[in-house]
């Protein structure tokens, strides 16, 4: 269920991240029935009534059946290390859950905490002694997407998707916003690793104050004087805590948030990293929320193709915002979200410098596109927020780019209005001049459809 660990609940709640914890959706199905792989029921071809089959997934299978791409296995580590690379996912990226949130529960512990993997679209979790990987995707078209690879030899490895298992909790109204996505949730377990109650209520996002992330992740890295959740679990089991909520109140959980490691937390010897970086799991965070937003918006604009009035030049977006209810005012309020998690609105702010323990924070800005003055989207700050311009480097993914036009032209337009500041909400006017020239001077240089559609 959890890819990275708790029902990533990664928020990728199959995909269990933050303890959040991406999960591949099994794990509720697998914690009752106490398996410990998949179901092979679960698994099927790709249904094109959803999944689109251009995710990065899906790609790379149609390459590796052409003898494109050969994955090789590794004695220790399977598949793993020959698939990130294949992926161009970091090893720095590692971000470790001990929470017990995902679809292999027997496996996992603060003993033996899951590993998960990602960059812009992927998802990979690794959990010791298993007999497969856990993977989610975005599909451009359909959001989140499942795959397990088995670890066993092969000459031609196969991906194997899952469906309903999964999307039992990533197709959640509560945690994804009723698409197909991930999430990222944090909790206090208990000294084995099973989770007692969640460190806040409700999915991590960039809003989330920072001491209340990461609870049943292990972190590495120095934050500021409130620090996260990371690296502390009750001593406390489960069933001894009769009062969840009360005892919520009574856990400090801040007191091992300047770990630079984790040697003495368990082994690390069975990982490719001794690491779990708290810049990387800062920027997972923030893209689980913006992949289910993008989706989201992604799903209103054809319902309105569908079912509304078409939406089209900037005068009928102007009336098509000044209607109260139907498709279009449904459309303009899902792109309100997106626009708001992408330009960072009401992100809690960092108290203090961040620094990571890995590679991560200077391998991360090197893919994105560059102005002539050599500013990118993935630049970080990490001294008062995460990123040096307060707009979303998602802006580059393919699935922003696969929006249908309506959404799109409404994103840009209203986008255009905020960086001008014309956009009459006054929470946009907490954006710095300065930071609203840069931006526009980015997307100028480096995202040519953001001229061509920002005025029509």
């Amino acid at each position: 269920k959890y890819i990275f660990n708790h029902r990533l609940m990664i928020a990728v709640r199959g995909l269990g991240v933050v303890s959040v914890m991406l999960a591949l959706a099994g794990a509720a199905v697998s914690a009752r029935q106490g398996a410990t792989r998949p179901r092979a029921e679960s698994f099927g071809p790709l249904r094109r009534d959803s999944a689109s089959g251009r995710d990065a997934i899906a790609r790379l299978q149609a390459r590796i059946n052409a003898g494109d791409v050969v994955l090789t296995r590794d004695s220790a580590f399977g598949y793993l290390p020959s698939l990130l690379r294949a992926l161009e996912i970091p090893v720095s990226s590692q971000g470790l859950v001990f929470s017990r949130t995902s679809l292999q529960t027997d496996k996992i512990a603060p003993w033996s905490p899951r590993a998960i993997y990602f960059n812009d679209d992927v998802y990979i979790g690794y959990v010791q002694e298993s007999h497969f990987l856990e993977i989610g995707a975005v599909d451009p078209v359909a959001g989140a997407v499942f795959y397990t690879l088995s670890q066993e030899p092969a000459a031609r490895p196969s991906f194997s998707r899952e469906t309903t298992t999964c999307l039992m909790c990533h197709q959640s109204r509560a945690a994804t916003g009723g698409v197909p996505g991930f999430m990222v949730l944090s909790t206090i377990s208990d000294r084995h690793g099973y989770p007692i109650v969640g460190v806040h209520e409700g999915t991590t996002t960039d809003v989330t104050p920072v001491r209340q992330r990461f609870g049943g992740w292990y972190v590495t890295g120095t934050h500021g004087t409130s620090g996260h959740a990371g690296n502390v679990y009750s001593p406390l089991l489960g069933h001894e805590v009769s009062d969840k909520q009360a005892y919520r109140g009574k856990v400090n959980m801040s007191t091992e948030s300047a770990r630079t490691e984790l040697a003495d937390k368990f082994d690390a010897s069975p990982y490719l990293s001794g690491h779990s970086d708290v810049v990387a799991l800062m920027v997972l965070v923030h893209q689980t929320i913006v992949h289910n937003l993008v989706t989201s918006a992604h799903e209103t604009a054809k319902d309105v193709e569908r079912f509304g009035t078409p939406v089209g030049d900037s005068a009928t977006l102007a009336r098509a915002r000044a209607e109260a209810t139907g498709p279009n005012a449904r459309m303009t309020a899902a792109v309100d979200r997106l626009l708001r998690a992408m330009l960072f609105i009401d992100a809690a702010p960092l108290d203090g410098p961040m620094q990571g323990t890995t590679a991560f924070a200077k391998e991360f800005p090197r893919s994105g596109p560059r102005d002539r003055q050599g500013r990118s989207l993935r630049d970080f700050d990490l001294s008062r927020r995460l990123f040096a311009y307060p707009l979303s480097f998602l802006i580059y993914s393919e699935s922003f780019d696969a929006l249908p036009m309506p959404a799109k032209r409404e994103f840009y337009a209203r986008l255009w209005e905020i960086l001008h500041g014309t956009d009459p909400h006054p929470d946009f006017r907490q954006i710095s001049a300065d930071d609203r020239r840069a931006i526009l001077e980015i997307l100028d240089a480096t995202k040519p459809e953001f001229a061509t559609l920002r005025n029509r």
